[in-house]
């Protein structure tokens, strides 16, 4: 018994630590991949749920998602995709394209990213 509760708690340790040591480039892409995947879904509380607590303050709105929303009502979301991510220390810059049928070709918007907590956050646009 005390050996399956010992493997047990290895497999649960090894599993744990595989999630942590993951790279900050590596950390950094999952969150623009979360961005690129709330936006595709119209998902706007999983948009704000990714900004920073300083842009959050800097938005200085009471109900994100709401606001996301009014921002983005009427226009065609388009196709985006994540083009790279530059990690630099604490902070990241990602590019996505965005492709709408509407426009010739795509537009490409920045994403800025700083750790925050030790998770990677958005803290604005480009």
């Amino acid at each position: 018994m005390v050996r399956l509760l010992t493997a047990i708690a290895c497999g649960a340790a090894l599993a744990v630590a595989a999630g942590c040591g993951e790279s900050d480039q590596e950390q950094a892409r999952e969150v623009v991949q979360e961005f690129v995947d709330a936006r595709g879904s119209d998902d706007f509380q999983a948009e704000c749920d990714l900004y920073s607590e300083s842009y959050l303050a800097e938005l200085a709105v009471e109900d994100c998602a709401a606001f996301v929303e009014e921002q983005t009502s009427g226009a065609d979301a388009g196709e985006l995709s994540i083009v790279d991510v530059q990690v630099n220390d604490a902070r990241a810059t990602a590019n996505i394209d965005v492709t709408r049928e509407s426009e010739g070709g795509p537009v490409r918007i920045g994403l800025l990213l700083e750790r925050e907590d030790d998770e990677w956050r958005i803290t604005g646009f480009q």
